[in-house]
C-alpha cells in the first residue's frame, strides 16, 4: 500500500471512529437520507408518471378534473411540500447536531495530543502552522460530512429507487445505468487521484505560509529593530507565491478531470433519450415509463455530475488537509505517564541523580554520562557553566520534559517515571528565563499558580514579587489584559508576574532558571529578599549567568560538558581558584562571560 493511500484510510479510519461515538445520529442519517430523497425525488415523478399515462389513452372522465385527478394532485403537492420543507429540515438537524458533537471532540482531541507532546516536538513545529492544520482538519470534517450527507449518499440512493422503480418497465435502460453509474464512479476515483495528491500540496503549502505569518508577526519588534521588514516581504512572498504556484496547479488538474467527466455526461444524457425512445418503439413503453426515464436520468446524472465535480474536489481537499494533524495525531508523545502510576510521595525536596545518562535524538554524544548528583531537602543551590555544560538539560530531565536514557533521579526516594508528569511538576515551582504570560489578564496569570486561590493570596503573592507597584498604575490593575505573550508589559514586568505566580503555587521544590536576569538592578535587589523568603524550607535551585544572583547559596554546582567540577559555597570555590574562581574573575557588569 502507497503512503498515500496509508494517509487517506488514515484519515478515513480518525473521522469514522470520531462519528461512531454517535451511533443514533449516524443511524438517524442512515434512514432519513433515504427516506427524503424517495419523498422529494422518486415519488413526485412517478405520481405525474401516472398522470401522463392516463392523459395519453384518456383514462379520465372528460371536464371532470377534480375527480379524475384531484387525488393525485394533493398526493403532488403534499409531496413536493413535505419532502422541501419538512423532510430536509429533519436531516438537517440531526446532521448539524452530530457534526457539532464531532467537530467539538475533535478540537478537544488535538489539544490533549499537543499538550502532551514532548518539549522537542513544539520546539521542532510553528505554533501557527499546528493552529492552521488544527482548523483544517476540523473544517474538512465539516465538508467531508456535508458532502457524504447531502451529495454521496443521495446518490447511491437514487440509483436503487431508479432500479426498483423501472427495473419491470425499463429492464434494459436499468442496467444500461447501474452499469454505467459504475462505471463512472470507479473512473472518477481514479481520475481524480492526482488533484487528491495535487490538493495535499496546496494544503501543506498553506500550513506553511500560516506558520511562517504567525512567526513573523510574533516576533515583530525583531522584525522593526532589525530594519528586517523589505526582507520578511520577500520570504512571506515566496511562501505565498508557492501556495499560489499549487492552488494553480490544483486547478489546473480540476479542470483536465472535469473536461473528461462533462463528455462522459453529455453520452450518457444523448444515451438516456436514444434509450427512451428504445423502449416505447421496441418493447412498447408508455409514454409515464419514457418521462420516467428521462427524469430519473436527468436526475441522476445531475448528481453523477457532482459526485465528480464537487464531491470528489471536497473529498479530495478535505483529505489534503486533514492529512498533517492526521500525521501528528499518530504521533505518540516521546514522555508519557506510566499506566499504573504511583501516588506522588513528595513533600521535602530531596532530589538524586543515580548514574543517569541522557542524549539527544540522533546525537552521537551524551550531555549527561553516568551523572551523579545529590541536593538535601531545603538545600539552596546554584547551578554554573558555560552554555552547553548541561545547566538547561538538568532542568529538563527533572521536569521531564524529557526523559533520561538510563539511570535514575529521585525524588524524596521516589523515582519520577513512577508518577504522573503533572504530579511531579505540581511539586516544582518553576520560573523560566524566558518569562511568557498568557494573554489573560494580570490576575488569572498569577492565578495559574494556584487555582482556587483567594483575592488575598494573590495580593500577597504580587507584593511578595514586588508587582503591586506597577500593577495597581495600570488603569484596570489586576485586570488588565497583558496581550499576546505579555507583550502589554515590560520584560522585567512579565517576570515578576512568573515570580508571583511561582510564589503561590508555594511548592517543595524551586526552580529558578535566569529568573531575574530581565530585571534592572533596583528591581533585583527588592526582590532577592523575596525570594529568599520563598526558598525557607523549600529545595532551591537557581540556574544564573550573574553570578552576584547565587554568591549566597548553600552550594554552587559548576557544570562543564555535563559532569560536575567543582562543587561548594561561593567562598570555597574562590579559595580553590578553579574554574569557578576564574569565572568569577572574567564577570563584565555581574554577568558570566562566554
Amino acid at each position: 500500500m502507497t503512503t498515500k493511500n496509508t494517509e487517506t484510510r488514515q484519515t478515513v479510519t480518525f473521522y469514522w471512529r470520531c462519528v461512531w461515538k454517535y451511533p443514533r445520529a449516524v443511524i438517524g442519517v442512515l434512514l432519513t437520507v433515504p427516506l427524503t430523497v424517495l419523498l422529494n425525488q422518486f415519488l413526485p415523478p412517478l405520481i405525474l408518471a401516472n398522470v401522463l399515462n392516463r392523459l395519453s389513452t384518456k383514462n379520465y372522465i372528460p371536464h371532470q378534473v377534480w375527480s379524475s385527478f384531484g387525488a393525485s394532485l394533493v398526493a403532488y403537492a403534499l409531496l413536493v411540500l413535505f419532502s422541501g420543507t419538512i423532510a430536509w429540515r429533519v436531516v438537517d438537524r440531526i446532521a448539524w447536531r452530530l457534526e457539532g458533537n464531532v467537530e467539538r471532540d475533535i478540537a478537544q482531541r488535538v489539544f490533549d495530543h499537543l499538550i502532551n507532546q514532548s518539549m522537542n516536538f513544539h520546539s521542532n513545529r510553528f505554533s501557527g502552522s499546528l493552529v492552521s492544520q488544527t482548523n483544517k482538519l476540523m473544517g474538512s470534517y465539516i465538508r467531508i460530512a456535508d458532502t457524504t450527507t447531502y451529495q454521496v449518499l443521495p446518490l447511491f440512493v437514487s440509483l436503487i429507487f431508479a432500479a426498483v422503480i423501472l427495473s419491470h418497465r425499463a429492464p434494459l435502460f436499468v442496467a444500461v445505468l447501474v452499469l454505467f453509474s459504475i462505471f463512472y464512479i470507479i473512473s472518477a476515483l481514479f481520475v481524480t487521484r492526482p488533484v487528491r495528491h495535487l490538493g495535499a500540496r496546496q494544503a501543506t503549502a498553506e500550513s506553511a505560509q500560516t506558520g511562517y505569518l504567525a512567526d513573523v508577526v510574533a516576533n515583530v519588534t525583531n522584525v522593526k529593530s532589525f530594519a528586517m521588514r523589505s526582507y520578511e516581504k520577500r520570504e512571506f512572498a515566496k511562501a505565498t507565491n508557492v501556495t499560489r504556484d499549487r492552488l494553480l496547479a490544483l486547478m489546473r488538474g480540476h479542470q483536465k478531470q472535469q473536461s473528461y467527466f462533462s463528455i462522459v455526461v453529455s453520452v450518457i444524457s444523448a444515451a438516456s433519450l436514444a434509450l427512451a425512445v428504445v423502449s416505447v418503439v421496441s418493447f412498447g413503453a408508455n409514454i409515464g415509463t419514457v418521462f420516467l426515464i428521462l427524469s430519473y436520468t436527468a436526475s441522476i446524472v445531475s448528481q453523477l455530475f457532482s459526485f465528480s465535480n464537487s464531491a470528489l474536489r471536497n473529498y479530495n481537499r478535505s483529505l489534503g488537509d486533514a492529512r498533517d494533524m492526521v500525521a501528528i495525531l499518530n504521533i505518540v508523545p516521546e514522555v508519557q505517564d506510566p499506566q499504573n502510576p504511583e501516588k506522588v510521595r513528595i513533600t521535602k525536596g530531596l532530589i538524586e541523580f543515580n548514574n543517569t545518562q541522557f542524549r539527544h535524538d540522533g546525537a552521537n554524544d551524551a550531555i549527561f554520562d553516568n551523572f551523579n548528583l545529590r541536593i538535601n531537602p531545603g538545600e539552596k543551590v546554584g547551578l554554573v557553566g558555560h552554555s552547553g555544560s548541561g545547566k538547561t538539560t538538568f532542568t529538563r530531565v527533572l521536569l521531564r520534559f524529557s526523559d533520561i536514557n538510563s539511570g535514575q533521579i529521585l525524588i524524596d526516594g521516589q523515582n519520577i517515571v513512577k508518577i504522573t508528569q503533572d504530579d511531579l511538576r505540581s511539586k516544582i515551582a518553576y520560573v523560566s528565563q524566558d518569562p511568557v504570560l498568557f494573554h489573560r489578564t494580570i490576575a488569572e496569570n498569577i492565578l495559574y499558580g494556584k487555582l482556587g486561590a483567594s483575592e488575598e493570596e494573590i495580593l500577597d503573592a504580587a507584593k511578595k514579587a514586588n508587582a503591586t507597584e506597577f500593577i495597581e498604575k495600570l488603569p484596570h490593575g489586576y485586570q488588565t489584559l497583558v496581550g499576546e505573550r505579555g507583550v502589554k508589559l515590560s520584560g522585567g514586568q512579565r517576570q515578576r508576574i512568573t515570580i508571583a505566580r511561582a510564589m503561590l503555587k508555594n511548592a517543595p521544590i524551586l526552580m529558578l532558571d535566569e529568573a531575574t536576569s530581565a530585571l534592572d538592578s533596583e528591581s533585583e535587589k527588592l526582590i532577592q529578599d523575596a525570594l529568599w523568603k520563598l526558598m525557607e524550607g523549600r529545595t532551591a535551585i537557581v540556574i544564573a549567568h550573574r553570578l552576584s544572583t547565587i554568591q549566597h547559596m548553600d552550594r554552587i554546582i559548576v557544570l562543564d560538558d555535563g559532569k560536575v567540577i567543582e562543587d561548594g559555597s561561593h567562598q570555597e570555590l574562590l579559595s580553590q581558584k578553579g574554574v569557578y574562581a576564574k569565572l568569577w574573575a572574567h564577570q563584565s557588569g555581574g554577568f558570566l562571560e562566554d
